[in-house]
Protein backbone atom coordinates (compact mmCIF):
# COMPACT_ATOMS: atom_id res chain seq x y z
CA UNK A 1 0.00 0.00 0.00
CA UNK A 2 1.23 3.49 -0.80
CA UNK A 3 0.12 6.76 0.74
CA UNK A 4 -1.05 7.94 -2.69
CA UNK A 5 -3.20 4.83 -3.23
CA UNK A 6 -4.73 5.23 0.21
CA UNK A 7 -5.36 8.94 -0.36
CA UNK A 8 -6.98 8.22 -3.73
CA UNK A 9 -9.30 5.63 -2.15
CA UNK A 10 -10.25 8.03 0.65
CA UNK A 11 -10.98 10.83 -1.81
CA UNK A 12 -13.11 8.55 -3.97
CA UNK A 13 -15.20 7.21 -1.10
CA UNK A 14 -15.58 10.58 0.63
CA UNK A 15 -17.19 11.84 -2.57
CA UNK A 16 -19.22 8.70 -3.27
CA UNK A 17 -20.32 8.11 0.34
CA UNK A 18 -20.68 11.49 2.08
CA UNK A 19 -22.40 9.71 4.97
CA UNK A 20 -19.02 8.15 5.81
CA UNK A 21 -16.86 11.21 5.10
CA UNK A 22 -16.46 12.02 8.79
CA UNK A 23 -15.29 8.50 9.63
CA UNK A 24 -12.86 8.55 6.71
CA UNK A 25 -11.45 11.89 7.84
CA UNK A 26 -10.89 10.51 11.35
CA UNK A 27 -9.11 7.39 10.14
CA UNK A 28 -7.02 9.37 7.68
CA UNK A 29 -5.66 11.39 10.63
CA UNK A 30 -5.09 8.16 12.55
CA UNK A 31 -3.17 6.53 9.68
CA UNK A 32 -1.09 9.66 9.14
CA UNK A 33 -0.20 9.64 12.84
CA UNK A 34 0.88 5.99 12.53
CA UNK A 35 2.97 6.73 9.45
CA UNK A 36 5.13 9.11 11.49
CA UNK A 37 6.42 6.21 13.59
CA UNK A 38 7.07 3.47 11.00
CA UNK A 39 10.70 4.47 10.56
CA UNK A 40 11.23 4.35 14.32
CA UNK A 41 10.55 0.63 14.48
CA UNK A 42 13.49 -1.39 15.80
CA UNK A 43 15.58 -3.41 13.36
CA UNK A 44 14.20 -6.93 12.97
CA UNK A 45 15.89 -10.14 11.87
CA UNK A 46 13.33 -12.94 11.30
CA UNK A 47 14.01 -16.59 11.85
CA UNK A 48 15.40 -18.68 8.94
CA UNK A 49 12.95 -20.00 6.33
CA UNK A 50 13.09 -23.61 7.50
CA UNK A 51 12.34 -22.65 11.10
CA UNK A 52 9.45 -20.45 10.01
CA UNK A 53 7.99 -23.22 7.88
CA UNK A 54 8.16 -25.74 10.72
CA UNK A 55 6.58 -23.26 13.12
CA UNK A 56 3.70 -22.42 10.78
CA UNK A 57 3.01 -26.09 10.07
CA UNK A 58 2.77 -26.69 13.83
CA UNK A 59 0.44 -23.69 14.30
CA UNK A 60 3.01 -21.36 15.83
CA UNK A 61 3.22 -17.73 14.74
CA UNK A 62 6.32 -16.22 13.15
CA UNK A 63 6.65 -13.69 15.98
CA UNK A 64 6.79 -16.58 18.47
CA UNK A 65 10.19 -17.43 16.99
CA UNK A 66 11.61 -13.91 17.05
CA UNK A 67 9.53 -11.30 18.87
CA UNK A 68 9.87 -7.74 17.52
CA UNK A 69 11.27 -5.23 19.98
CA UNK A 70 9.07 -2.17 20.46
CA UNK A 71 11.15 0.82 21.64
CA UNK A 72 9.58 2.22 24.82
CA UNK A 73 10.11 5.94 24.23
CA UNK A 74 8.92 5.85 20.63
CA UNK A 75 5.89 3.77 21.60
CA UNK A 76 4.98 6.18 24.38
CA UNK A 77 5.11 9.02 21.88
CA UNK A 78 2.93 7.04 19.46
CA UNK A 79 0.38 6.45 22.24
CA UNK A 80 0.26 10.19 22.90
CA UNK A 81 -0.16 10.92 19.18
CA UNK A 82 -3.02 8.43 18.83
CA UNK A 83 -4.60 9.79 22.01
CA UNK A 84 -4.54 13.28 20.49
CA UNK A 85 -6.34 12.00 17.41
CA UNK A 86 -8.91 10.25 19.58
CA UNK A 87 -9.48 13.43 21.58
CA UNK A 88 -10.80 15.03 18.39
CA UNK A 89 -12.95 12.05 17.39
CA UNK A 90 -16.21 13.17 18.96
CA UNK A 91 -16.05 10.85 21.97
CA UNK A 92 -18.24 11.49 25.02
CA UNK A 93 -17.11 14.65 26.82
CA UNK A 94 -15.81 12.75 29.85
CA UNK A 95 -13.50 10.60 27.71
CA UNK A 96 -12.33 13.55 25.65
CA UNK A 97 -11.47 15.46 28.82
CA UNK A 98 -9.69 12.43 30.26
CA UNK A 99 -7.51 12.05 27.17
CA UNK A 100 -6.48 15.69 27.56
CA UNK A 101 -5.72 15.31 31.27
CA UNK A 102 -4.16 11.85 31.45
CA UNK A 103 -0.85 10.85 29.84
CA UNK A 104 -1.34 7.24 28.76
CA UNK A 105 2.27 7.11 27.64
CA UNK A 106 3.51 7.53 31.21
CA UNK A 107 1.43 4.54 32.30
CA UNK A 108 3.44 2.15 30.10
CA UNK A 109 6.41 0.38 31.66
CA UNK A 110 9.24 -1.33 29.82
CA UNK A 111 8.37 -4.69 31.40
CA UNK A 112 4.70 -4.48 30.42
CA UNK A 113 5.55 -3.48 26.85
CA UNK A 114 8.06 -6.31 26.47
CA UNK A 115 5.28 -8.84 27.13
CA UNK A 116 2.57 -7.01 25.16
CA UNK A 117 2.59 -9.30 22.12
CA UNK A 118 2.52 -12.44 24.24
CA UNK A 119 -0.52 -11.23 26.14
CA UNK A 120 -2.13 -8.10 24.76
CA UNK A 121 -5.21 -8.27 27.01
CA UNK A 122 -2.97 -8.43 30.08
CA UNK A 123 -1.00 -5.47 28.73
CA UNK A 124 -4.19 -3.44 28.32
CA UNK A 125 -5.33 -4.32 31.82
CA UNK A 126 -1.96 -3.30 33.26
CA UNK A 127 -2.06 0.09 31.56
CA UNK A 128 -5.71 0.67 32.49
CA UNK A 129 -4.94 -0.18 36.10
CA UNK A 130 -1.90 2.11 36.13
CA UNK A 131 -4.00 4.98 34.75
CA UNK A 132 -6.73 4.37 37.35
CA UNK A 133 -9.24 6.66 35.66
CA UNK A 134 -12.72 5.20 35.18
CA UNK A 135 -13.33 7.58 32.29
CA UNK A 136 -10.76 5.66 30.24
CA UNK A 137 -12.35 2.28 29.66
CA UNK A 138 -10.42 -0.85 28.74
CA UNK A 139 -12.04 -0.76 25.29
CA UNK A 140 -10.76 2.75 24.61
CA UNK A 141 -7.32 2.03 26.04
CA UNK A 142 -7.08 -1.19 24.00
CA UNK A 143 -7.90 0.69 20.78
CA UNK A 144 -5.27 3.37 21.44
CA UNK A 145 -2.57 0.86 22.40
CA UNK A 146 -3.21 -1.42 19.42
CA UNK A 147 -3.24 1.44 16.93
CA UNK A 148 -0.03 2.82 18.45
CA UNK A 149 1.60 -0.61 18.16
CA UNK A 150 0.82 -1.12 14.47
CA UNK A 151 3.59 1.10 13.00
CA UNK A 152 6.20 -0.82 15.00
CA UNK A 153 5.02 -4.20 13.72
CA UNK A 154 4.31 -3.59 10.02
CA UNK A 155 7.90 -3.82 8.80
CA UNK A 156 8.87 -6.76 11.06
CA UNK A 157 5.78 -8.60 9.78
CA UNK A 158 6.77 -7.89 6.18
CA UNK A 159 10.26 -9.17 6.90
CA UNK A 160 8.87 -12.35 8.46
CA UNK A 161 6.57 -13.00 5.50
CA UNK A 162 9.47 -12.46 3.10
CA UNK A 163 11.64 -14.82 5.11
CA UNK A 164 8.91 -17.49 4.85
CA UNK A 165 9.79 -17.74 1.16
CA UNK A 166 7.38 -19.82 -0.90
CA UNK A 167 5.35 -21.11 2.03
CA UNK A 168 1.79 -21.96 0.95
CA UNK A 169 -0.33 -19.77 3.22
CA UNK A 170 -3.33 -22.04 2.76
CA UNK A 171 -1.35 -24.52 4.86
CA UNK A 172 -1.46 -22.07 7.78
CA UNK A 173 -5.17 -22.86 7.72
CA UNK A 174 -6.30 -20.26 10.23
CA UNK A 175 -8.19 -16.99 10.58
CA UNK A 176 -5.53 -15.89 13.07
CA UNK A 177 -2.57 -13.87 11.79
CA UNK A 178 0.46 -16.07 11.00
CA UNK A 179 2.77 -13.28 12.19
CA UNK A 180 1.26 -12.10 15.48
CA UNK A 181 -1.79 -14.31 16.10
CA UNK A 182 -4.44 -11.57 16.00
CA UNK A 183 -7.85 -12.49 14.50
CA UNK A 184 -8.31 -11.18 10.95
CA UNK A 185 -10.22 -7.91 10.67
CA UNK A 186 -11.27 -8.28 7.03
CA UNK A 187 -10.61 -10.04 3.75
CA UNK A 188 -10.17 -9.28 0.06
CA UNK A 189 -11.24 -11.60 -2.76
CA UNK A 190 -8.96 -11.12 -5.74
CA UNK A 191 -9.20 -12.72 -9.17
CA UNK A 192 -6.01 -14.66 -9.87
CA UNK A 193 -6.76 -15.70 -13.44
CA UNK A 194 -9.28 -17.97 -15.16
CA UNK A 195 -7.78 -21.19 -13.79
CA UNK A 196 -7.52 -20.12 -10.17
CA UNK A 197 -10.56 -17.86 -9.90
CA UNK A 198 -11.11 -15.64 -6.89
CA UNK A 199 -8.83 -16.20 -3.90
CA UNK A 200 -9.45 -14.73 -0.43
CA UNK A 201 -6.73 -12.92 1.48
CA UNK A 202 -7.28 -12.07 5.14
CA UNK A 203 -5.89 -8.92 6.78
CA UNK A 204 -4.48 -8.52 10.29
CA UNK A 205 -5.58 -5.33 12.08
CA UNK A 206 -2.46 -5.21 14.28
CA UNK A 207 0.59 -5.89 12.08
CA UNK A 208 -1.25 -5.64 8.73
CA UNK A 209 -0.04 -9.00 7.47
CA UNK A 210 -2.06 -10.57 4.63
CA UNK A 211 -2.41 -14.30 4.11
CA UNK A 212 -4.49 -16.59 1.92
CA UNK A 213 -7.43 -18.44 3.43
CA UNK A 214 -10.03 -20.75 1.90
CA UNK A 215 -12.73 -18.69 0.20
CA UNK A 216 -15.69 -20.81 1.31
CA UNK A 217 -14.92 -21.18 4.99
CA UNK A 218 -15.67 -19.27 8.18
CA UNK A 219 -12.60 -17.33 9.29
CA UNK A 220 -13.79 -17.52 12.90
CA UNK A 221 -14.66 -21.14 13.62
CA UNK A 222 -13.39 -22.80 10.45
CA UNK A 223 -16.74 -24.25 9.35
CA UNK A 224 -16.93 -25.38 5.72
CA UNK A 225 -20.69 -26.06 5.80
CA UNK A 226 -21.89 -24.03 2.81
CA UNK A 227 -25.48 -24.21 4.06
CA UNK A 228 -24.42 -22.23 7.14
CA UNK A 229 -22.28 -19.63 5.34
CA UNK A 230 -23.84 -16.56 3.71
CA UNK A 231 -22.98 -13.06 2.48
CA UNK A 232 -24.76 -9.85 3.44
CA UNK A 233 -24.50 -7.07 0.86
CA UNK A 234 -26.32 -4.16 -0.72
CA UNK A 235 -27.27 -4.86 -4.34
CA UNK A 236 -26.18 -1.31 -5.16
CA UNK A 237 -22.71 -2.07 -3.77
CA UNK A 238 -21.82 -5.72 -4.45
CA UNK A 239 -18.12 -5.10 -3.82
CA UNK A 240 -18.59 -4.77 -0.05
CA UNK A 241 -19.92 -7.79 1.80
CA UNK A 242 -20.02 -9.38 5.23
CA UNK A 243 -19.47 -13.12 5.40
CA UNK A 244 -21.66 -14.62 8.14
CA UNK A 245 -21.62 -18.04 9.79
CA UNK A 246 -24.65 -19.67 11.42
CA UNK A 247 -22.42 -22.19 13.21
CA UNK A 248 -20.52 -19.71 15.40
CA UNK A 249 -22.60 -16.57 14.71
CA UNK A 250 -19.45 -14.73 13.71
CA UNK A 251 -18.83 -12.53 10.69
CA UNK A 252 -15.94 -11.30 8.57
CA UNK A 253 -16.03 -8.14 6.42
CA UNK A 254 -14.97 -8.94 2.84
CA UNK A 255 -14.26 -6.92 -0.30
CA UNK A 256 -14.70 -8.37 -3.80
CA UNK A 257 -12.04 -6.43 -5.67
CA UNK A 258 -13.37 -6.97 -9.18
CA UNK A 259 -16.52 -5.08 -8.17
CA UNK A 260 -14.51 -1.99 -7.21
CA UNK A 261 -13.16 0.73 -9.46
CA UNK A 262 -9.59 0.39 -8.19
CA UNK A 263 -7.23 -1.77 -6.14
CA UNK A 264 -8.66 -2.53 -2.72
CA UNK A 265 -6.90 -0.81 0.20
CA UNK A 266 -7.96 -2.96 3.19
CA UNK A 267 -7.74 -0.26 5.89
CA UNK A 268 -9.97 2.04 3.84
CA UNK A 269 -12.36 -0.72 2.81
CA UNK A 270 -12.85 -1.66 6.47
CA UNK A 271 -14.30 1.80 7.08
CA UNK A 272 -16.66 1.37 4.14
CA UNK A 273 -17.84 -1.96 5.55
CA UNK A 274 -18.93 -0.53 8.92
CA UNK A 275 -22.61 -0.04 7.86
CA UNK A 276 -22.84 -3.69 6.80
CA UNK A 277 -21.25 -4.75 10.08
CA UNK A 278 -24.07 -2.91 11.85
CA UNK A 279 -26.60 -4.95 9.84
CA UNK A 280 -24.80 -8.16 10.79
CA UNK A 281 -24.87 -7.13 14.46
CA UNK A 282 -28.60 -6.44 14.26
CA UNK A 283 -29.07 -9.99 13.02
CA UNK A 284 -27.22 -11.47 15.98
CA UNK A 285 -23.74 -11.91 14.53
CA UNK A 286 -20.57 -10.76 16.31
CA UNK A 287 -17.07 -9.90 14.98
CA UNK A 288 -15.45 -13.03 16.44
CA UNK A 289 -18.42 -15.33 16.92
CA UNK A 290 -19.15 -17.47 19.97
CA UNK A 291 -17.12 -20.55 19.00
CA UNK A 292 -13.91 -18.91 17.85
CA UNK A 293 -10.90 -21.19 18.00
CA UNK A 294 -8.16 -19.91 20.33
CA UNK A 295 -5.62 -21.76 18.19
CA UNK A 296 -5.34 -21.92 14.39
CA UNK A 297 -8.21 -23.82 12.80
Amino acid sequence: MTDSARAKAIQHYASERPDLARQLAFFEKLWEAQDEFVERAAAYEPAPEDEISRALMSHRTMFSLVTPEIPLEAFQEAVRAISDVMAEAGLPEAQTTALAEVDLGDAISADALADALAGFDVFVQAVTTAVADERLTETLVAFILSEAMTPFLRDPAKAAVKAAGKFDWLMWDSGLCPACGTPASSGVIRDEGELQGGRRWLECPLCRTRWEYARVRCARCGSRDQKQLEYLFDEQDPGHRVHTCQVCHGYTPVVVERELKFLAIPVVEEVMLVPLEAVAAERGFTPLGDKTNEKPN
